[in-house]
């Protein structure tokens, strides 16, 4: 899938609250859902079902009446929803249809570049607590350390700080994660970036690319999804 160094321009603070670039910024969106559906076909092959969303690509009142960047999410499908909704509790799941409060897969673009990876928001604790859970000691560390072994090129950040070589994360490291983070206040996120210009250069190559980036996060993603057999669940 082509993106052109003409479609970041879309988000620059100029064009971010102008609606007449609305039909620009929707066939980026529809580029961003091809990249993802792919992705999830591909997870739909091993048994892992996804679904999808994206954000808005015209102004509006959620997203302060400017766009400043478009992105494809994709997270636990409906049936994974329900399961854990069900173990929360009606109040603590009412929640779980957006994106944001699971641990997601996404890709995007900004006004400078792309980006794409996997993220844990603050609202997503239970999938934090479930990676944390397996970070107190071996051998999920280890499965970890493993597990990030297989995604060179991405970089680990917590609340948006700096950001360190995810294949470089030691048992050690891990540990001390382990005991600073706190679900429902830290948020964790796993990215590559690239310049617009190297992805428009790319072209065609930019879309496969990604789909097999974001495959490499797979033991990363299934070491940090919720399910009925994680480790301690979602401690309430």
């Amino acid at each position: 899938m082509y993106f052109a160094a003409a479609d970041f321009d879309l988000y620059q603070p100029h064009f971010q609250g102008d609606p007449e670039w609305n039909g620009r910024r929707l066939d980026v969106r529809q580029r961003l859902q091809a990249i993802g559906d792919a992705l999830c076909a591909q997870f739909k092959d091993q048994g892992v079902g996804l679904d999808r969303r994206e954000s808005l690509h015209h102004p509006h009142a959620t997203n302060g009446k400017k766009v400043r960047r478009q992105r494809s999410m994709m997270f636990r499908d409906k049936k994974s929803r329900k399961a854990l909704q069900g173990f929360l509790g009606k109040e603590l799941g009412k929640d779980l249809d957006s994106a944001v409060n699971n641990l997601h897969f996404q890709v995007g673009l900004d006004d400078k570049e792309a980006y794409w990876g996997l993220r844990i928001d603050s609202g997503a604790w239970y999938d934090l607590n479930v990676l944390l859970k397996r970070a107190e000691e071996n051998p999920g560390r280890e499965e970890i350390v493993a597990a990030c072994r297989q995604a060179p090129g991405f970089q680990l950040e917590i609340d948006r700080g700096g950001p360190r070589p995810l294949d470089g994360m030691t048992n050690r490291d891990w540990r001390d994660l382990a005991g600073t983070l706190r679900p429902g206040e830290n948020s964790l996120e796993v990215v590559r970036r690239m310049p617009k210009h190297e992805v428009a250069e790319g072209g065609e190559d930019f879309g496969p690319l990604v789909c097999a980036d974001l495959f490499r996060l797979a033991e990363f993603y299934a070491l940090a999804c919720w399910s009925l057999d994680s480790p301690s669940g979602a401690s309430l």
